[in-house]
């Protein structure tokens, strides 16, 4: 079952960024992934509380502009995201929408003071972009801390992970897509 994934940047996001994320999502799930139009974080998603984005109302936008095809939908952003049972997120995603969305916000060295490592930076994105599409074909979180479907709540999780499937989510992943 052929199938499409369509990566959208929310507002502004370095355009290398994207690439680097659509040419590896596209060898990670070995699918066509093309770069959609810029799309607008929605201002009703921003809660002054907590100076953060609500994520859902992301994935909603994302969903509208499906426009009804069977396309995959993920969208990347750089505000901060959170859903209301959690202080942060790195992103969301909705398998019956078929929609997902990551934030670069804490992915970046720069953010904590440190010197500007691209690779560091791009290699984030891409585990946090290839762990939310995982969920919107029908993966759940992994025990396997080698898993880039194993839940990371810190940077350092992220970075240990890394963006392969374990030998278990690959072959569910293959059961899921083929």
């Amino acid at each position: 079952m052929p199938q499409n994934i369509v990566v959208h940047p929310f507002d502004e996001v370095e355009s290398d960024l994207v690439e680097a994320v659509r040419v590896a999502v596209a060898l990670s799930f070995k699918m066509e992934v093309t770069r959609g139009e810029k799309l607008s974080v929605p201002a009703r998603s921003y809660s002054r509380k907590r100076n953060q984005f609500l994520s859902t109302d992301l994935l909603e936008v994302l969903a509208i502009h499906r426009h009804g095809d069977k396309r995959i939908r993920l969208g990347i952003t750089n505000v901060d995201l959170f859903v209301p049972e959690l202080n942060f997120v790195f992103g969301e995603a909705s398998s019956p929408r078929r929609v997902a969305v990551f934030s670069i916000a804490r992915l970046n060295p720069e953010t904590y003071g440190k010197p500007n490592e691209e690779a560091i930076f791009f290699q984030r994105a891409t585990i946090e972009a290839v762990h939310e599409l995982g969920h919107v074909f029908g993966l759940s979180h992994c025990t396997r801390l080698d898993c880039v479907m194993w839940f990371s709540n810190t940077l350092s999780e992220t970075d240990r992970k890394g963006s392969k499937f374990c030998q278990c989510c690959a072959t569910k992943l293959y059961q899921l897509t083929h």
